[in-house]
C-alpha cells in the first residue's frame, strides 16, 4: 500500500526532527514523558490524511448498560473516526490478546483504513482489534530508565513487538538516549547491538531500532531477528 510506505518515511523523518530538538535542547527531554507528545505532534504534522473512519464494535459489551444501548444513537456518523496517530493504543484479539504485550507506545494507521475498534464492557472502550492493518507500530524508551543502557529493557519491547500477532508495516524501538557514552568516555550503542542480535536471533519478526543520542547522529539498525 502506498500510505504504508508513505507513513514509514514520514515517521523517519519525524524521528530525525525529535532528534534535531533533544539535542537542542537536552534538558527537556531528561525523562521519557515529552517524547511520544513530541513525536506525536511531528507526526500530525507531517502525515497527509490525519483521519481514518471507525468500525466500532460492541462484541464484548453489555448492552444492560445504558451507555453502550445509547451510544449510536448519541453521536452524528461524522464523529466516527479517529487520528492516525495513536499513542498508548491496546489491542485486542478474540476479545483479549494475551500476549507477551497488549499495549504499545504508538501506532500509525494508513491512510483509507478502517480501525476496528472494540468497545468494553461498562462503556466506550479504546481498543484497537489486531485485524487492523499498521503502518507502524513502535516502543519508545529513554536511557534514564535503564541506566544508560537499553539491552534489558529493549530487549523485553523487541520480543514484544516481533511477537505482535497483526499486519505491521514496520516496528520499531525508539531508544532515545542521554548517555551515549559511558563512564570512561567510550560509546555503548555498537556493544549494546551486538548483545541485543546474539541474544535476539530467534524472533518471529524483524524490528528495527531507532537510537537517538543526546551526542551523535541518529542510527537505524534494521532488522533485529531473523534474516
Amino acid at each position: 500500500m502506498t500510505s504504508v510506505s508513505e507513513d514509514i518515511e514520514q515517521f523517519e523523518a519525524c524521528l530525525h526532527a525529535l532528534h534535531e530538538d533533544f539535542q537542542q535542547y537536552p534538558f527537556h527531554y531528561g525523562n521519557e514523558h515529552p517524547i511520544a507528545p513530541e513525536l506525536y505532534r511531528q507526526l500530525l504534522a507531517s502525515l497527509s490524511q490525519l483521519t481514518v473512519p471507525v468500525d466500532y464494535r460492541q462484541d464484548h459489551s453489555s448492552m444492560e448498560e445504558w451507555r453502550n444501548r445509547e451510544m449510536f444513537n448519541r453521536l452524528d456518523e461524522d464523529n466516527h473516526e479517529i487520528r492516525r496517530v495513536r499513542s498508548e493504543v491496546t489491542f485486542y484479539d478474540e476479545g483479549i490478546w494475551r500476549g507477551a504485550k497488549s499495549d504499545f507506545d504508538m501506532a500509525v494507521f494508513p491512510a483509507g483504513q478502517v480501525v476496528m475498534m472494540q468497545g468494553k464492557k461498562e462503556g466506550v472502550g479504546n481498543f484497537v482489534d489486531v485485524a487492523t492493518p499498521l503502518s507502524v507500530l513502535c516502543e519508545i524508551k529513554h536511557s534514564m530508565n535503564m541506566s544508560g543502557q537499553f539491552r534489558s529493557g529493549g530487549e523485553r519491547d523487541i520480543q514484544a513487538l516481533a511477537s505482535y500477532p497483526g499486519e505491521v508495516g514496520r516496528r520499531y524501538f525508539v531508544f532515545l538516549d542521554w548517555w551515549p557514552r559511558d563512564g570512561y568516555g567510550n560509546r555503548t550503542f555498537q556493544k549494546d547491538v551486538r548483545q541485543l542480535r546474539e541474544r535476539l536471533d530467534s524472533l518471529d519478526t524483524q524490528v528495527d531500532v531507532a537510537y537517538l543520542p543526546r551526542t551523535g547522529d541518529l542510527q537505524f539498525v534494521r532488522g533485529i531477528g531473523p534474516d
